[in-house]
């Protein structure tokens, strides 16, 4: 399955190749300010899925982007904090928009969900880079820094868990453990880091839609299955239906 590499990757005039070279304009002349740190980032996040963290230097960054270490040194003090940045950031940004997500009382249980897969995938899409330098160098991370990112998706997983929670109880998602179903869901949107192409057929406004249509669709529960109103009451007259349908069942078979 095709995904983004480091051949693919441009900005600003500038392209890391397979081996990550220079280009034949200066990027240090091009790119300034937040444009060269993003550069860097997205420099040494190819160079960290290509070779690993331990095999990328601060002087490989430095020489793919036609830099001096120096340079990359006045953003950075050393990889370590460059890993950070590509690992800890874009985790904190998924935990936030669940966060907000869940915290708004005015969404229903389906329009939340909605929300939090559409709003994932997104992030995921418009920072694919990131999202895999996270999943294959977590390992690489100081215990501090692991902690950081382990907190970040527990809290992403139970925010998604929570809502899923309540579509069951109010009786719109069918009965699903809701922990697996968060689980698959994250999952669905985060291998998109590893297969989608911004030159693709689709735009990620598209993609990320799709995903969250699959994600609500595969926890609705037939329409005719719904509670009028989610309360006990309701919910004993869908078992009595159960039940009466149970019964013509084992009748029919014992004629």
């Amino acid at each position: 399955m095709g995904y983004t590499t480091g051949s693919q990757l441009g900005f600003n005039g500038c392209v890391a190749t397979g081996s990550t070279t220079v280009n034949d304009i200066s990027t240090k002349a091009t790119l300034k300010g937040e444009a060269l740190r993003s550069a860097i980032l997205d420099v040494a996040a190819t160079l960290f899925i290509e070779r690993g963290t331990g095999g990328t230097s601060i002087q490989d960054i430095a020489e793919a982007l036609g830099l001096s270490r120096t340079a990359v040194y006045y953003y950075f003090k050393n990889k370590e904090q460059i890993q950070q940045s590509l690992t800890e950031e874009v985790l904190s940004a998924a935990r936030k928009l669940a966060g907000d997500t869940v915290a708004r009382d005015d969404l229903d249980p389906v329009t939340a969900l909605r929300a939090l897969v559409t709003q994932h995938a997104d992030l995921i899409l418009s920072r694919p880079a990131e999202f895999r330098v996270a999943d294959r160098t977590e390992a690489d991370l100081s215990p501090k820094q692991r902690i950081s990112v382990q907190n970040a998706r527990r809290n992403v997983l139970e925010n998604f868990s929570h809502v899923i929670e309540r579509g069951i109880r109010e009786g719109v998602f069918r009965m699903v453990d809701a922990h697996v179903a968060a689980f698959s869901l994250i999952g669905m949107c985060n291998w998109s880091a590893w297969w989608y192409k911004p030159e693709g057929r689709l735009d990620r406004a598209n993609v990320a839609g799709i995903m969250a249509d699959m994600a609500v669709n595969s926890l609705l529960r037939d329409a005719a299955r719904r509670p009028e109103v989610p309360d006990v009451r309701e919910s004993l007259r869908l078992v009595r239906e159960d039940l009466d349908y149970l019964e013509k069942l084992v009748l029919s078979d014992s004629k």
